[in-house]
């Protein structure tokens, strides 16, 4: 992917200038061409995929494009485009008329004032309907920020950026390859730190965060780097909010304390009763969160950090955990056979055994190694070997024909092929893996005879082994 320049053509549409350059995508005004009647710009969101990008930016991109066609209302921007792999990949949407969140704090803590209780909270009015919004569709944000908030001139709120968000009707991408959880470290809730999504609650703790940051300017435990920094919010309290700002009410502590509280359980458990206290503060039953105004004692820090380290932390059953995840059954395919019938009798088998499963998913997977990726062959980098290998995979999606959202397309990395595919199985609950064995063309025979022998010793779930001849490929 070459960084695109004004002039270009993308399809229709005509790059006008880069809008902004973040650390997963770019961001262009486009206009569409001049045969067309929708003369106005838009914004086109482009990911970043050069050899030295990292490979989520693939993903990212992937699960935007899967959850934004599923989001209606007026606190996302509208969807006009999707771009694939294959030629340039892009998200067209409507330009929105607004400032981000971020710009939006710089310019209000200017000059060391703050802004007022009453904007804050008409701010955070907004929000929480954004994500009360969000959450009625089945959809968590996941990646609340400042930089992902956009202000509009009459104080109503945008959301944006949906690349680490967790939809319930479809695969959640970001979760089944296993990859570490990313967003915005000040944000991130505490059961995100330990790797569970699609908790609704997550994303009031984040709006929580945006409160405490709005008011004070600092976020309520900073901007950890490593491992050791985030865990702190599994077991501490944040300075509270009146030591910082003695001039606000303990009502709006008590509120955003709750917002912050470790367990999903112990915080609201919807938008909308955030809304109702946030438009009601009279009705808020102030407690001893709201009416402290110093950090605990030390020893009782150390008290709580002493029995987190013993016992550890237990995140909140989510409400969406209630519904039992329907099984998976996972195509496993080698990627170095060029096959075609081969692909797609493996396919046809992982069908016939999908079909037997009520609600069953197929995941069509394949293994990259690391002597497969290279830092200084382009053709080789790991973006590209991510995008080439996922249109493979797609593609004999399509052949399967099988509806999208029943399918998802993995690009897996690791060591070994059978471990990998094992482990996988193991996390997302795969009920049934079929994968090949035998020699049929190229490669095929040295990678399908260790792994199969390996991923049937050691899978926790059903394996088919479709047996593959050099003379004829028979199931």
């Amino acid at each position: 992917m070459k960084r695109l320049k004004p002039g270009d053509q993308v399809d229709q549409y005509k790059i006008l200038s880069e809008a902004h350059r973040g650390g997963m995508a770019r961001l262009y005004l486009v206009q569409a061409s001049e045969s067309d009647s929708a003369s106005t710009e838009l914004l086109m969101k482009v990911p970043r995929m050069s050899p030295r990008d990292q490979s989520e930016t693939v993903l990212s991109f992937e699960v935007e494009r899967l959850i934004l066609p599923r989001l209606k209302g007026r606190y996302i921007p509208k969807l006009i485009a999707i771009g694939e792999l294959d030629r340039v990949p892009y998200i067209l949407m409507e330009r929105v008329e607004a400032e981000t969140m971020a710009d939006w704090l710089v310019r209000a803590h200017a000059g060391g004032t703050k802004p007022s209780l009453e904007v804050v909270v008409q701010l955070g009015i907004s929000i929480a309907y954004a994500l009360f919004s969000l959450h009625r569709q089945a959809c968590c944000h996941h990646d609340l920020k400042p930089a992902n908030v956009l202000i509009k001139a009459d104080g109503q709120v945008v959301l944006v950026d949906f690349g680490l968000a967790h939809h319930r009707s479809i695969p959640d991408l970001h979760a089944e390859e296993m990859r570490q959880p990313v967003g915005s470290p000040p944000s991130l809730a505490p059961e995100q730190i330990v790797g569970l999504r699609g908790d609704p609650r997550s994303d009031i703790y984040a709006l929580g965060v945006l409160l405490y940051v709005m008011l004070t300017g600092l976020f309520p435990f900073g901007v950890p780097k490593g491992a050791v920094g985030l865990s702190r919010r599994l077991w501490d309290d944040p300075v509270p909010l009146r030591q910082l700002r003695p001039d606000l009410p303990a009502w709006i502590q008590e509120v955003i304390g709750r917002c912050l509280k470790v367990q999903a359980s112990d915080r609201y458990q919807s938008a909308a009763h955030l809304v109702f206290d946030l438009k009601h503060p009279q009705q808020v039953r102030v407690g001893g969160d709201g009416l402290q105004t110093k950090q605990k004692p030390v020893w009782q820090r150390l008290r709580a950090w002493f029995g987190f380290k013993r016992l550890g932390y237990r995140a909140s059953q989510s409400p969406t955990q209630a519904h039992s995840v329907p099984p998976i059954v996972m195509l496993a395919l080698n990627h170095a056979d060029p096959s075609e019938r081969v692909r797609q009798l493996l396919g046809e088998s992982a069908k016939r055994a999908m079909g037997s499963l009520p609600g069953a998913r197929l995941a069509l997977v394949t293994v990259l190694l690391p002597r497969e990726i290279s830092d200084h062959d382009d053709q080789r980098s790991r973006t590209e070997q991510q995008r080439r290998h996922l249109i493979m995979l797609r593609q004999l999606a399509q052949q399967l024909n099988v509806d999208l959202p029943m399918t998802s397309c993995h690009v897996l990395e690791g060591q070994q092929v059978a471990t990998t595919l094992v482990k996988y199985a193991e996390a997302n609950h795969v009920n049934t893996i079929v994968l090949g064995s035998g020699k049929a063309e190229g490669r095929l025979q040295t990678w399908a005879h260790s792994v199969a022998v390996k991923v049937a010793m050691h899978a926790p779930c059903t394996v088919v082994i479709v047996k593959l001849d050099d003379k004829r490929i028979d199931l």
